[in-house]
């Protein structure tokens, strides 16, 4: 299974570098995963044995990268608001 996650690439590399520790410590050894960041966002690669596998690993990884837009959204957002009130 891939994914084309279609967002700016900043936001792409952070999220890369966010979440590919997950990648690389999964519990299962029928899951293999990857996460590239590049010109066009961010590509999430999944390779599973069973669909079981595939539907516990890509439920992780899109909870996982929707945590990190989160965070991203929301200091965004606060630093829009103090940016705001400078002036």
């Amino acid at each position: 299974l891939t994914i084309l996650f279609k967002i700016p690439r900043q936001k792409a590399h952070i999220i890369c570098e966010a979440v590919v520790p997950e990648a690389e410590t999964l519990p299962s050894w029928r899951t293999s995963v990857s996460l590239q960041a590049n010109e066009k966002g961010l590509i999430l690669r999944i390779d599973a044995q069973d669909l079981v596998a595939l539907r516990a690993a890509m439920n992780s990884f899109l909870r996982f990268i929707n945590a990190v837009l989160d965070v991203l959204n929301l200091t965004e957002e606060k630093f829009s608001q103090k940016a705001g009130m400078k002036t």
